[in-house]
């Protein structure tokens, strides 16, 4: 692209083109991050949870059942 606008006497106008077209793909995965992250931390946040109330409850019923 910068061949083509040094060639054409445009490089200004093809450069700017370039960086706005760069500044919406970064405002867009931007705007799509949080999206992607919603599921991750929440099966990870499960995991977490689920694997203290396994903690609990292990003993706990270990316990009843030697009674």
């Amino acid at each position: 692209m910068i061949t083509v606008g040094e060639e054409t006497g445009a490089l200004d106008d093809i450069l700017e083109e370039s960086a706005n077209f760069c500044e919406e793909d970064v405002s867009q995965t931007m705007e799509n991050l949080p999206a992607l992250i919603e599921p991750i931390l929440m099966v990870i946040l499960g995991t977490g949870v689920g694997g203290m109330a396994v903690e609990v409850i292990m003993p706990m019923y270990a316990l009843s059942e030697s009674i």
